[in-house]
């Protein structure tokens, strides 16, 4: 069971003293390597940490370096980089064993008023009664549905079957996808934007997949996220439906990008991600595709992400 709750307490790090904090895992998964945004939320709870609680978190931007470890403490030194009268900047460090994971910088800015445009939310369906991510994979992929769902419990993720069909018609990298967390949170927005860090990294990798008939993903197709962006445009609520309009531009040399727009109910919109990842086909299917090189197999792509 993998619950809102599970996903809080791996955000509450120890503070171990002069700008470092530690952190550990969920009880059991069935990934063979540490989630990627598990990585960056708590990178993020680390940096905000140490910020002027009144300076919100608005941009974060991640190099993703080697793959974390299950059963291994997690280790998060911040570097202060800037406190000006309305920015600071601060730089974290992820490290497991004198490993470097991920680097992550954030920008925090004290809100203020400003000039304002944003695009209009895109139509798509309401949530209810759309197929939820382990339907998806029950009906559309050879991944384990059932111990996917035990590992996501806690995340309800509903895919708009009109944009996968429209992008399986017209070879387009296009998704939308409605997601929160299942149980209410607390009502601080700090929190509800580290949360949502943790949620961008769920599926937004998957569009760049889609062009090539690949809907959720294959056995013998690992992905690992190589650098990873959060805009945080204005509160939102981790624990409501949140519209994720995903699309992916370009994909070649193994690696694949991807962009998103995230919506709340009420139209406005309240984040935006890009991610490239690796995206490099193994074993029969890199076989089938004919292509010539190096073989990876899953520890090769876990080391290069």
């Amino acid at each position: 069971m993998h619950t809102a709750g599970d996903i809080t307490a791996l955000l509450d790090l120890r503070d171990i003293g002069e700008d470092r904090f530690r952190g550990g895992h969920r009880a059991h998964s069935i990934l063979d390597k540490t989630y990627g945004g598990q990585l960056f939320a708590q990178s993020l709870v680390a940096a905000t940490r140490t910020v002027d609680p009144r300076r919100e978190v608005h941009a974060v931007q991640v190099a993703c370096l080697e793959a974390g470890r299950h059963d291994q403490p997690l280790d998060f030194t911040v570097r202060r980089n800037r406190d000006g009268r309305s920015f600071a900047s601060r730089t974290v460090e992820a490290t497991q064993q004198g490993r470097v994971l991920v680097q992550l910088h954030a920008s925090f800015h004290v809100r203020e008023q400003g000039l304002h445009h944003a695009p209009a939310m895109p139509v798509a369906p309401g949530p209810d009664g759309l197929p939820d991510l382990f339907d998806m994979m029950r009906e559309h992929s050879a991944l384990p549905h059932a111990a996917w769902r035990r590992e996501w419990d806690g995340v309800d993720l509903r895919y708009v079957p009109e944009s996968l069909e429209r992008s399986r018609r017209e070879q387009q990298g296009r998704q939308q996808v409605w997601i929160r967390v299942g149980d209410r949170l607390p009502g601080d927005p700090a929190l509800h934007r580290q949360v949502l860090a943790y949620l961008s990294d769920v599926t937004l990798l998957n569009a760049s997949l889609l062009p090539h008939g690949f809907l959720i993903g294959a056995p013998d197709l690992p992905r690992a996220t190589l650098n990873h962006t959060i805009w945080f445009h204005d509160d939102a609520r981790a624990d409501e439906w949140l519209l994720v309009d995903q699309h992916s531009p370009w994909a070649g040399g193994a690696r694949g990008l991807s962009f998103a727009e995230v919506f709340s109910t009420d139209g406005r919109h309240v984040a935006s991600f890009a991610q490239e990842g690796l995206i490099r086909p193994r074993g029969d299917l890199r076989r089938e595709y004919g292509w010539d090189g190096p073989v990876a197999g899953p520890a090769d792509a876990a080391a290069d992400s």
